[in-house]
């Protein structure tokens, strides 16, 4: 009997995986004699041993189970495995994601306890996949679990490994153990403030003198991204800062609204002080941070009660009308030359004849085109194919009556000589 192709693979595959598994065997003691009753297409435990280290989908399954299953089932087994991960390569990288996100409430991964000392001993839930949930929900289970009460700060975090060695006050870091401390400052992560002198008062309170205030846009930025890399060490569940700076990158630091104004540094600090105190009052309160959206109300609140509002409120409307006062005043300029152009080219003598005009367009009026002569009794829009009356109704603001002719002229020289059909110009002519 002839074997077909398949039939042959699957019978080479078969005879590799025996003597593959055998020539590994061979070389250790056997634990009992065989039983020469046992069919040959089953697996002993010294050879399962060995195909588990070579074949990874064999560790999806119960030992009890692959030793009674014959060798023929397992080929088909791992066939089975390959068409299944070609597919998952193959598919789309959303369908994957979104595959992902529908197994996360199935997919469950046991923690088991153990012991953390945030220093030598770090525990294996440290290096868990991160909650997908939203930002929101992960602030309120961390309240949940830590409760009002701070944490043991320290600052022997690595920052000169992010760039941003010395820029955390010894106040910054202990204000970072306790997410509801409403003394929080952006001024103490400022690189400025850390070789001031600072004093330690009763109950291992700290009270800087003399802190500098944040003058410079520039030293804002760093401090708000010290901020940040400083609370991803000591609370990497808190997001509400990167909402804050995502907030600010998003608006160019409010510069439309604070443009012209004095001092533009000292209002964000302002705001940035404000946020990280009503963050604060919410964690008290068990309520969610301020989230981009609402940081958007929260500025134009802070910044319009602010006297500063109205000062830039005004300088804004007087650009607004000059810009407008400016663009008048050109459009007409720029008309005025163009109709005394095409007046010399033409002519002037035909306008003394009176059965032309000169019309001189208004500022800020929507009809943007060159100046030239028309006639006083000819409608100019219906030439343009853009008006609407009827023939007979068309008036102007005088409450003159106005033709619906062309009023096309084939000859420069010759003003009075139109074309005089019922059709507007700029689609016959």
């Amino acid at each position: 009997m002839l074997l077909d192709e398949s039939d042959l693979v699957n019978n080479i595959r078969q005879a590799m995986l025996l003597l593959q598994a055998s020539r590994e065997h061979s070389a250790r003691p056997l634990d009992s004699v065989p039983d020469p009753g046992a069919r040959f297409n089953l697996l002993d435990r010294g050879q399962l041993e060995v195909l588990r280290r070579r074949h990874s989908f064999l560790n999806e399954y119960s030992d009890s189970m692959l030793i009674n299953t014959p060798i023929e089932t397992l080929l088909k087994l791992e066939n089975t495995s390959i068409k299944l991960k070609n597919l998952e390569k193959s598919r789309d990288a959303e369908e994957k994601l979104a595959g992902n996100r529908e197994a996360l409430v199935t997919s469950e991964i046991p923690v088991m306890a153990g012991i953390d000392n945030r220093w030598s001993i770090l525990h294996e839930a440290r290096f868990m996949p991160g909650a997908a949930c939203s930002a929101a929900k992960l602030w309120l289970r961390a309240r949940e679990v830590l409760g009002t009460g701070s944490q043991p700060a320290v600052s022997v975090y690595d920052m000169a490994g992010v760039g941003l060695a010395g820029h955390v006050t010894p106040k910054g870091w202990l204000v970072l153990g306790d997410p509801g401390n409403s003394s929080i400052s952006i001024s103490m992560f400022s690189i400025s403030n850390c070789g001031r002198k600072e004093k330690i008062g009763k109950g291992d309170s700290v009270r800087e003198d003399d802190a500098r205030e944040i003058g410079e846009l520039g030293e804002l930025k760093v401090a708000i991204r010290a901020l940040r890399e400083a609370l991803s060490f000591a609370q990497p569940w808190n997001k509400s800062v990167s909402a804050l700076e995502g907030f600010l990158l998003h608006n160019n630091y409010c510069s439309s609204d604070l443009e012209g104004l004095e001092h533009q540094a000292g209002l964000l600090v302002g705001f940035v002080d404000y946020v990280l105190r009503e963050n604060s009052n919410k964690w008290r309160g068990q309520e969610p941070f301020l989230s981009m959206c609402e940081l958007k109300g929260a500025w134009e609140a802070y910044f319009g009660s602010r006297p500063q509002s109205m000062l830039a409120r005004s300088r804004r409307q007087s650009q607004q009308y000059q810009y407008r006062g400016n663009y008048r005043s050109n459009n007409n300029n720029y008309s005025s030359n163009h109709m005394q152009q095409r007046a010399h080219q033409d002519g002037n003598a035909a306008a003394g004849s009176g059965s032309l005009v000169q019309v001189k367009q208004e500022p800020g009026s929507k009809l943007h085109m060159p100046q030239a002569y028309f006639w006083e009794d000819i409608c100019v829009m219906f030439n343009l194919g853009k008006c609407v009356k009827p023939a007979g109704t068309c008036m102007t603001k005088k409450s003159l009556p106005l033709r619906h002719v062309c009023n096309h002229r084939a000859d420069a020289s010759k003003p009075n000589n139109y074309c005089g059909q019922a059709h507007p110009a700029v689609f016959n002519h």
